[in-house]
């Protein structure tokens, strides 16, 4: 299941329980196509608990997510937890009065038969404080500072655009509202995004409270599949447009959602490339294979090496 890992370390840091994904596989045969078809499943064991963990492929339609829960336990017996990426208030709570649990990975844990209630960051999800941006709403400022302008664009055209949800993209549009960085402009039943400061501006935003898009980092010996799937990054993007010096390891970026990242077969210790698994797709806002000079400059967020800062500091002068 997709996630798993992340999943995993969340429960793990949070409550010092170790948590295993186990094979669906058992059950798959009892499952008309209808519900085989509408999400992701796995077992799920955390302490005495055996359960069905349910990746559903929509989250939009909250009433077809709780038939499945329903038909989920009817059929196989066990409890479902749900994993998302976010819900509103009015879901959680409606979750929490008919004991379904849940699980969005760094948001909020709810797993009744456990006896485990945590929520971070606020009732509502994707609520974050007010001092940082969600990686969804960096995501979306970047893109736009690309070159991609998304000046005028529907929500529902830029949730297509960035690969994300209505729901996922309107909840992060929020944020940038919240920070008057864009504004709504009602067309009809279209929902129009207004940026309201000029690149420079926006920019001095997104440095002050933008996300690193950095995961992790590993190594892998597959090169030509890492350059196939992934961006060049870090210190290879930057050596590509300036005067620094190429590492000995290529660098490249790849999202964290991309099915292939499997093959790549990672480890943390050596290989011939080095991979940046990344929270948001580096693609969208790349240019000819290279990772976009300013989502560049956010993984260098926290180094202090002077010869980086300078160089990134000229380049950023001359896309603005």
């Amino acid at each position: 299941m997709k996630n798993e890992g992340k999943i995993i370390d969340y429960i793990q840091n949070s409550f010092g329980w170790s948590v295993k994904f186990k094979s669906f596989d058992a059950y798959k045969g009892k499952l008309p196509y209808i519900l085989s078809g509408a999400a992701e499943y796995a077992l799920i064991e955390c302490c005495d608990f055996t359960g069905v963990a349910i990746l559903p492929k929509l989250e939009d339609d909250f009433r077809m997510l709780r038939n499945t829960v329903s038909n989920i336990e009817r059929i196989t017996g066990l409890k479902a937890v749900l994993i998302l990426e976010g819900i509103d208030s009015y879901q959680r709570r409606s979750l929490i009065e008919n004991r379904i649990s849940f699980i969005i990975p760094d948001k909020q844990i709810y797993l009744p038969d456990i006896g485990a209630l945590m929520i971070e960051r606020g009732l509502g999800v994707k609520q974050l404080s007010a001092d940082r941006l969600s990686m969804v709403a960096t995501a979306i400022l970047l893109v736009h500072l690309s070159g991609k302008s998304l000046q005028g664009k529907s929500v529902t055209d830029v949730a297509d655009i960035m690969g994300y949800s209505v729901k996922t993209l309107s909840l992060a549009v929020k944020e940038l509202e919240q920070q008057g960085l864009v504004s709504i402009l009602q067309e009809g039943r279209k929902k129009l995004l207004d940026f309201k400061l000029q690149s420079k501006e926006l920019w001095k935003k997104v440095v002050e409270l933008g996300e690193n898009p950095v995961e992790k980092r590993f190594f892998t010996s597959d090169i030509d599949l890492a350059t196939e799937i992934g961006v060049v990054a870090s210190d290879s993007a930057l050596s590509e447009i300036s005067m620094l010096a190429s590492p000995v390891q290529p660098i490249f970026a790849v999202y964290n959602r991309n099915p292939r990242i499997k093959e790549l077969n990672l480890n943390s210790h050596d290989g011939s490339a080095v991979i940046e698994v990344w929270k948001s797709d580096p693609a969208l806002s790349s240019k000819n294979g290279l990772t976009d000079v300013f989502s560049l400059a956010l993984t260098y967020k926290e180094d202090d090496d002077p010869r980086i800062k300078k160089e990134l500091d000229k380049i950023i002068a001359e896309a603005l």
